[in-house]
């Protein structure tokens, strides 16, 4: 399933979330073996090379990270929608930029969506609900889409009109429908189980607009629990953000802190072996000539030196690399291919604020400790 959103707040539309849920799941370019890699002409090579890029530009690398946030986020889920009265908790997803929180968010949003819908969902075309709305003072019977996930990025300073609009558009009505019906009862009439509020590092609280429009938030996220709806708030540095200075916010809410990966003590390097042991058997189908370990024994210190654990630079690196081994007929990703992929200007900054301090070569990490299928340490 390829993962998709809107960067730097925006609108996700219900149905494109409702077709990506639904969305076939990606077929690999057939393995190669070996003897077949070496007969490939170089313009071969090149074809079968493109048809990875793509499935790989589509792939979703899952973590043991990942896996873990999405349970601690549905088990909160479970809970709201179980109780039967009072203040709901919802979550609170922050870390630094670049480190996969929304592509996160999108997986789990896409999971409770098909939950709610159902196996028989079509991609092509939503369900709909029966629901009742008041119009000059009358009950009206009316069909609107069933879309159980709502899925928010705020814009930069966003105010109580535009978060209002924001939440129309995504439910591809017009505008000023905004001013005719309460977010609540729209909400509701489309069946909303959890409603996502991503970006919320773009309120900008020292301004009266944005004061009101986390007013605005407040009230909604309280009336929303009343129907054991669960809201999740995701944004980047809001350890640094005047949001988490609200007792309202943060009186109900779970934190996770989603960090990078780094080397600094023994769990964080089986940690970041094992997200390496589960990407590179994602990768070793197109690769016939990497030995086992190929990423997570022989590359690792390397690979966390060029990326800095960000989520977004490692799978770039990954895929950029492996092309290129495909390419040039390696057939197995070398310390040569990591160090051709370009690193991300936050990550070149970063490494060349190192090289003043330091010319040396990066050592490679822990090059004696080996990963075994079930995660016990040798060495």
């Amino acid at each position: 399933m390829a993962v998709v959103g809107v960067a730097g707040g925006g609108v996700v539309k219900a149905s494109r979330l409702h077709a990506q849920a639904y969305a076939p799941p990606l077929v690999p370019p057939p393995t190669v073996t070996r003897a077949e890699a070496t007969a490939m002409s170089e313009a071969r090579r090149r074809a079968y090379a493109r048809e990875v890029r793509r499935y790989l530009n589509g792939h979703y690398f899952d973590s043991e990270r990942d896996r873990q946030i999405r349970q601690v986020l549905n088990d909160l889920i479970e809970d709201n929608a179980e109780m039967l009265t009072g203040t709901r908790e919802d979550a609170l997803l922050t870390g630094f930029n670049v480190l996969g929180k929304s592509t996160v968010l999108y997986q789990l949003s896409y999971a409770v969506h098909r939950h709610h819908v159902g196996p028989a969902g079509d991609p092509a075309r939503m369900a709909r609900r029966t629901a009742t709305r008041r119009f000059g003072g009358r009950d009206q019977e009316i069909h609107p889409t069933h879309a159980p996930v709502l899925f928010l990025s705020l814009e930069a300073a966003t105010t109580v009109t535009r978060f209002n609009e924001l939440v129309v558009e995504a439910f591809d009505m017009d505008k000023s429908t905004a001013k005719k019906a309460s977010t609540l009862d729209l909400v509701l009439e489309h069946g909303v189980r959890l409603l996502v509020i991503d970006d919320l590092h773009q309120l900008i609280l020292t301004e009266r607009l944005g004061r009101y429009a986390l007013d605005h938030l407040k009230a909604i996220v309280t009336a929303l629990g009343e129907y054991g709806i669960t809201v999740i708030f995701s944004g980047a540095n809001l350890h640094e953000h005047d949001v988490m200075s609200d007792p309202q916010i943060t009186g109900r809410a779970y934190e996770i802190a989603v960090a990078p990966y780094g080397s600094d003590t023994r769990d964080q390097v089986l940690a970041w072996q094992r997200f390496l042991k589960e990407s590179g058997a994602v990768l070793a189908p197109f690769l016939p000539a990497a030995e086992p370990g190929m990423l997570h024994n022989d590359l690792p210190g390397l690979i966390l030196d060029r990326t800095h654990g960000r989520m977004q630079a490692i799978v770039n690196l990954l895929r950029r690399a492996t092309v290129a081994a495909i390419e040039d007929g390696t057939w197995a990703v070398t310390e040569k291919h990591v160090l051709a992929v370009p690193a991300s200007k936050l990550t070149a900054d970063e490494l060349a604020k190192r090289a003043d301090k330091s010319a040396a070569k990066p050592t490679q990490l822990h090059p004696t400790v080996s990963v075994t299928q079930h995660g016990q340490v040798t060495g």
